[in-house]
C-alpha cells in the first residue's frame, strides 16, 4: 500500500483569486480538493516518480500561485487535516513537511479542531487544553459521550488517515477546434495539421499561466464515427512541442485513423 502524502496550499490574503488559484492547481496537480476558500489539498500518494518529491512539487506550485498574484504557504503531511494545519502555520512562500501528524498536533490548542464551541468548552471543563490530551482519550469513550462528529475530530487529532481528499472538478476547460475541406488520411499529415491547434492551446495556457495535465482529442472522420483519444501529460507543460509529441505518440498507438475531417482538442 502507498504511504499517504497530502499537499495543502493555503492563501489567506487574496480571496478574490480563489477561482484562478483552483485553475492553476488543477493545471499542475492531480486530485485537487477545496477545503475552504483559499485552502486546497492534493493527494500526492504514488506520484513521486512522475512529479518529483513532494517538497519540490510544493515549491513549483507556490511559484505558480505567486505568478497569479497570490502568496501561499505549503504543508505536507500524511492527512489533509494535518497538512492544512501545517500550511496555516508556515510563512508565505515556504514549505514545511511533517511525517508524524499526531506528534505535530499534540501541543496545539483545542481550537484547531473542527468542533462546535460548546464541545470545546466541555473539553476544557474536563481539564483538556491541548489536542494531544484529547487524542489520548479512548476512542470508545469519545464516541459514547460526544457522538460521531466529535469522534471524527478525535480521529483527526490522532493523525489517522480517515479524511481523504475529495477532488473538485476543474473550473474551466480550454478548447481549440479545426476542420478541413479535404479529409486527411496520413498520420504524418494529421500531426502537421494539429500543430496549429496545439499552438492555440499553448498560447491560451501561457496567457493564463497554466499548464496541461491531460489532453482530450476528438477526431471527426468521414468514413467512421468520431475517434476520442485521451493522454496524460507528465510533467504538466504548456510547451507546444511537448504537447504535440504526446499527441503523436497517442496517434501512433492506433493502427487505423480513417479519413479525418476535423478535430477538437481540450485541456
Amino acid at each position: 500500500m502507498r504511504d499517504p502524502v497530502t499537499l495543502a496550499i493555503v492563501v489567506t490574503d487574496a480571496p478574490e483569486l480563489h477561482g484562478r488559484l483552483l485553475a492553476t492547481l488543477h493545471a499542475a496537480l492531480p486530485r485537487v480538493g477545496v477545503l475552504d476558500p483559499g485552502a486546497f489539498a492534493c493527494d500526492l500518494a504514488g506520484t513521486e516518480e512522475l512529479l518529483g518529491a513532494p517538497a519540490r512539487v510544493a515549491r513549483k506550485v507556490l511559484a505558480r500561485c505567486a505568478r497569479v498574484g497570490a502568496w501561499g504557504s505549503a504543508g505536507i503531511a500524511p492527512t489533509p487535516f494535518v497538512a492544512r494545519v501545517v500550511a496555516e502555520r508556515t510563512p508565505p512562500g515556504e514549505v514545511r513537511s511533517v511525517d508524524d501528524g499526531r506528534a505535530f498536533l499534540a501541543p496545539l490548542p483545542l481550537d484547531v479542531l473542527p468542533v462546535d464551541a460548546k464541545v470545546h468548552e466541555e473539553l476544557r471543563l474536563l481539564g483538556l487544553r491541548t489536542i494531544g490530551e484529547f487524542a489520548d482519550l479512548p476512542r470508545g469513550s469519545v464516541f459514547d459521550r460526544f457522538g460521531s462528529a466529535v469522534a471524527r475530530a478525535h480521529a483527526l487529532a490522532r493523525g489517522e488517515y480517515g479524511d481523504m481528499v475529495r477532488a473538485s472538478a476543474p473550473p474551466r476547460r480550454i478548447r481549440a477546434r479545426r476542420s478541413w475541406d479535404d479529409a486527411i488520411g496520413s498520420r504524418e499529415q494529421l500531426v502537421f495539421a494539429l500543430r496549429v491547434v496545439v499552438d492555440e492551446i499553448s498560447a491560451a495556457l501561457a496567457r493564463d499561466g497554466f499548464a496541461a495535465l491531460r489532453l482530450e482529442l476528438r477526431l471527426d472522420r468521414e468514413d467512421a464515427g468520431p475517434l476520442r483519444i485521451e493522454r496524460t501529460v507528465l510533467p504538466p507543460t504548456r510547451e507546444p512541442a511537448a504537447l504535440l509529441r504526446s499527441l503523436r505518440w497517442a496517434l501512433e498507438e492506433r493502427s487505423e485513423l480513417g479519413l479525418v475531417t476535423g478535430c477538437a482538442l481540450d485541456v
